[in-house]
This record gives C-alpha cells, structure tokens and sequence, in this order.
C-alpha cells in the first residue's frame, strides 16, 4: 500500500450551478508521457497511459486512472457531494469500470470548475479541480503539494514522473550548492555518497530535517539542471543523473538508465555550423575533440591531433550568420530595416580599422535599442526599443556582415552573443555586457548546444591560428588572476573607492577595510579581492536589492543559494570578514585554514575548484564548480578591483 502517493479520481455524479469553461488540450500533443515509480529503487518509474489533459499550462490527470495505478482509497459520498480521499485504503473499482487503463484525450475539450467537495483524510482540501465529459481532473503538482509525493518532469523528452516513495519538492532552478554537491559527487565513490547527501540535504532542500530522499526529489524537481558529461558521447541533465545515482548508492541498487541528453554529441550541433568545404574532416575533427574535452580525463590530455579539414575557407563569412540576420520579419520589414541603416552602413565601411568600426557599431546599438524585451530589431529601429538578446546579436551580425568583418552567432540556454574575427583572432562581443571584447574561453558553457561550444571554445581558440591551426589545445591562453596571494590595493586605496561610489557609507564600513588585509594575509588570501566581492554582493554597501543587510557583518552574500534567502549572519564584522576569507581560500586551494573555522559552509566546497577569480563563476568555470552563478561573476570582482588599484 502506498503511504504517499494519493491520487483521486471520481465521476461525478451529477453536477449543479454554472461555470466559465476552458480549453483542455490533450498533453499527448505536446509529447509528453506519464511514468510511475512506488519503490525508492525504482528511479526510472513503469510506463502508464491515464488520460491527461493540458489546462493553461498546467497537466491535470483522469484521477481516477491514477488511483488504480497507484492504490488508494477514494469515495464519493452523494449526500455531500463530495469525495474523500483515503491514502491508507485500498482503492475499489466503481461498476462497469474498464480493466483498462486508456488515454482516451484525443481532441480539445471543454473543461468547468467541479462544485464537488474534496476531503483529505477528513480534512477538507481546495485545489484546482476540472470536470471534464463527467469526471474530474485535478493537477498533478497541486496535488503531490498537498499529499506529499514526488513529480519529475524531464524537459529533455517531456516525461513525467510521480514517486510514491519519495517527498514533494517545488520546481527549482541550479543552484550554487546543488552544483558544489554534483563536484563532490564527481570526485568521490559510491561508498562516500550517503555522506555526502546527508551534509547537503539540509541546505539544498531549506530544512533542517531533510534526508537523502528530500534531497533526490529536489534534484528532481529542478528546471534548469545544467548539462553533465559522463563519457565522451553521454550527456544527461545533472539533476537526473545525480539524484538517480544517489538513489542507487544509498539503496543498494543498479543505478537506472537515466534518459540521456541526447545520444550523440555530434547531434546536438547545427548543421550549419559545418556548412565548409570539407564538411566530413570537420566533422571528424569535432568528435575528436570532444572526446578530449568530454571524456573522463581531459585534464591529462595536453594536445589532440585533428585533421585540418576546418581551415580552408575559414575567414570566409560563415553562412550560419545568415540565417539569424532578419529575425521574425517580413521581407517588406527587411526591406525598411536595411533602408533605415543605410546611411549608417555607407559611415562605417568608410572607416578604417576593425577596432573602428567595433566601436560604431556598439554605439548605434546602443543608440537605437534597449536590452530586456522581446521585440525584433528591425522593427524597433527609432524607438529606442526593447528587443531580446538574440535580436540584439542579430542586429550586430548583420552589421559584422555590412563591416566585412567575418562573424557568427553562438547561443547558450540562456543567451545568445557574437563570434567575430578582429586583429587576428576570434573573440566574442556580447552587447548587454558592453563594448570590450572577451576571450572564447570565459564563454565555456553549458548549455542546449553544448557541440557548438565545444568547437568554439577549443577549435577558434585566442592564440591559435584558425586559419592554419594543425591541432587544438586544452590549455588556455590567456592570464588568470589567483584568489591566494597578497593584496596589490592598500586600505587607502579601499577606502577612497568606495567613498567615491557610495558618499553615503556608514562610518563603520570604512573602519572595518583594514580588517580585509589583515584577515586575508592570515589565511594566504588577496584581500583586495575579497573587498571587490564584497562590493560587488552588497552594491558597494547601499545594499539595496542585496539579499543581505550591513547589521548581519554577511558581505559577501554567504548562506543566500536563492532568491528571497537571507544568508548567514556573525556578530562581529571581522567574523564575517574572516568567513568570507576562508570560504575564498576554500575554493582556492587546500591548505589548512589558520583561524578556528567560522565560515559554515567551509565543508560543503570542492577545495582548489576555483583558484583564479574567473573560475569563481560557475558558468565560466572549466569544471562547473564556483561561488555563484551568474555569468561573467569572477569578470565583475576583477573590474572592481581595476577601479580600485587605479585610486
């Protein structure tokens, strides 16, 4: 018998009063399908086939589908016209029930609010229920909130999954302690996992109490899981893979056949992007590299031998760009969006250098649109308009193209920004971020195209020859800034900054700038660079829209793994500071720490996964380890502190 996983399904008996419809659209048009696991074992769940619609986003069951497959009690009492439900009964048949479970959502339908009553274990219950050709649907995770049990949705194949033996969790986005529990994961043995579950349950669920299984439903339950490579051509959402390898640690199980990303590497990447005259060579070379790159090791590989067969033509414009140039627009709208720029395009051929004509194009950007909306560029032009990132990066690959200067997109999962060719090399311009152009190596991502990455990030790499280049390194190319050292800025030069930018500082704010010199040089830190994080999480101690307030002494956002969380606090200012440096140094290397230990997450970081400042970002960080995870987050300290030095 199930003691968690209550699903209910009744026919209505009758039905009084009226009630606005609404469209019910079966979920199997969507491709998504229904599995069902009731043992902590059974990661994968069996198959299923209930009837479910889609209503307004939202996927509601036949329930009564779901209460044989599941067993457990429902009753519908005609007097009250209500139901009960009875996680603890067994659940019984009405007359003339099919043996069959069948999907029978085959068109739209129109579905009402029920006016029947639900009752939990005698507790009256007031979720969202449809009634729909006589039976009632209620939705899947406003149910599995009440009762308790576990929801999966794999956004990679659009299945669902409900877990009768595990909790409910609310769907989450990645989080900086999620990824530090998958570097742990990665580095220990199957023995050390229940270890490991049990330190982190409490931070990544939000309760004190949370066990192993609280844990694995909240992996489940994750939206935007990032990427993990298991093997050279294996790649699955990292939510999945680790909560079902958890689940097979602690349970003693085969780990289940976590469904993959996809198959094949080599199909994750755009046809497009190997539109070249030796297409095959190409193709040949990528598989080579991403076996270096994704493979177990890739660490240990210095050099990988490829063919050349991406040099001929290489500078030539790729036609990839093409394809994104006019988004959404009409050819009329093309028309009227190339008129308009006309005489902004006949200026910028006249000028004389590529660095010239960077700079005018980022500054007619910048002069027409602004970031954060979804409209098309051309059809903003004048307005200053809001447009989304692609169009934006359409905009400029158009203007690449009237320049002459070869260029191509490259998206992620969350943006879309440009490869261009300039004095030599290819590196990447990103409008939102302004008009300097950055290496391909802090664009590492992990994102829906993984493939393409890859060939960015480890074929056109700064440095190397595109044009002539006989192999492709793993190493990089370009200087890092170490987390452990000492201080280059003084506490004068500290203090004269932030004054600056914040007239308005506390007085206790400029006494306590020593303390960052002191308690950096105790533990082998920069602390000038801490004192850049710091002004970096606290918007230069305003904190305005910081998570953390001055009277907590949390300047560097410690604890605060989401929005709305409010971090750690410390009842001095140096106990704070003092955190903030050891978790720095935790991430820096893994030398002992000189203090008495006050940080409280000390013990949930991979020690030495980030060295470098860059690396203290998740995305940009090579391994996926880092303190946060927005991008460019390690870039933004290392900005600052410029500002600084330069007092």
């Amino acid at each position: 018998m199930l003691k968690r996983l209550i699903f209910a399904a009744f026919t209505v008996a009758t039905l009084t009063g009226t009630a606005s419809a609404v469209t019910a659209t079966p979920a199997a048009d969507g491709g998504q399908t229904f599995f069902v696991s009731t043992t902590l074992a059974d990661t994968a769940g069996k198959p299923a086939n209930p009837t479910i619609y889609n209503i307004a986003g939202s996927t509601f069951f036949k329930l009564r589908d779901l209460g044989r497959l599941l067993d457990f009690g429902v009753t519908y009492d005609n007097a009250e016209n209500a139901v009960h439900l009875d996680p603890d009964a067994a659940y019984l048949p009405v007359s003339g029930e099919s043996g069959t479970i069948q999907n029978t959502a085959t068109a739209p339908v129109s579905a009402i609010a029920t006016p029947q009553t639900l009752y939990l274990n005698g507790k009256r219950i007031t979720p969202t229920v449809y009634n729909i050709k006589g039976n009632n649907y209620i939705g899947l995770r406003a149910l599995a909130e009440l009762v308790d049990f576990g929801v999966s949705y794999n956004y990679d194949n659009k299945r669902i999954t409900a877990y009768g033996a595990y909790p409910y969790a609310a769907e989450t986005s990645w989080t900086a302690a999620m990824n530090d529990l998958a570097g742990e994961l990665r580095t220990s043995s199957a023995p050390a996992y229940a270890a490991a579950a049990a330190r982190f349950a409490p931070t990544i669920t939000g309760d004190k109490g949370a066990d192993w299984k609280a844990l694995v439903s909240t992996l489940r339950a994750v939206k935007g899981a990032p990427i993990y490579a298991a093997s050279a051509n294996q790649l699955y959402r990292s939510s999945l893979y680790w909560a079902d390898r958890l689940t097979a640690a602690i349970t003693g199980t085969p780990a289940a056949a976590t469904p993959q990303y996809d198959v094949r590497l080599l199909a994750l990447v755009s046809a497009d992007l190997f539109d070249n005259p030796d297409k095959a060579s190409l193709q040949a070379d990528f598989q080579a590299l991403s076996a270096a790159y994704l493979g177990a090791q890739p660490a240990t590989l210095s050099v990988v031998s490829v063919s050349n067969g991406y040099s001929k033509n290489a500078q030539g414009r790729a036609k990839l760009a093409e394809t994104y140039t006019l988004t959404d627009a009409t050819p009329s709208e093309q028309t009227a969006a190339k008129a308009y720029f006309a005489k902004d395009m006949a200026q910028l051929s006249a000028l004389e250098t590529d660095r010239e004509r960077l700079s005018y194009i980022y500054q007619l950007l910048q002069r027409e649109y602004r970031t954060g909306g979804n409209a098309s560029w051309v059809k903003t032009y004048g307005k200053t308009g809001t447009v989304s990132s692609r169009s934006l990066a359409a905009a400029a690959d158009w203007m690449f193209s009237e320049a002459g200067i070869p260029a191509f997109l490259a998206q992620s999962w969350s943006a879309v920004w440009n490869v261009i060719y300039i004095d030599g090399h290819w590196a990447v311009f990103d409008f939102p971020k302004g008009s300097g152009l950055q290496s391909l190596d802090s664009y590492r991502l992990i994102d829906t195209n993984p493939g393409s990455t890859l060939l960015l990030t480890q074929v056109m790499r700064p440095g190397s020859s595109y044009y002539q280049v006989q192999s492709a390194t793993i190493d990089r190319y370009f200087t890092y800034t170490t987390v452990a050292g000492s201080a280059k800025a003084t506490v004068q030069q500290m203090q004269a900054y932030i004054k600056k930018v914040n007239p308005n500082l506390p007085q206790s704010v400029i006494d306590m700038i020593p303390l960052y010199l002191s308690e950096g040089a105790a533990e082998g830190i920069r602390g000038d660079i801490a004192f850049a994080q710091s002004c970096l999480e606290t918007g230069n101690f305003t904190f305005k829209d910081s998570a953390v307030k001055l009277d907590q002494n949390n300047f560097c956002g410690l604890g605060v793994l989401d929005n709305g969380m409010l971090g750690a606090s410390f009842p001095t200012a140096q106990l704070g500071i003092r955190a903030q440096i050891q978790h720095l140094k935790a991430y820096a290397n893994r030398d002992p720490l000189n203090n008495k230990v006050v940080d409280p997450r000390f013990p949930l970081v991979t020690r030495g996964s980030a060295s470098t400042v860059q690396h203290l970002g998740i995305q940009e960080n090579p391994k996926g380890y880092g303190w946060a995870a927005g991008a460019n987050y390690g870039v933004k300290i290392l900005n600052i502190l410029e500002n600084i030095l330069a007092m």
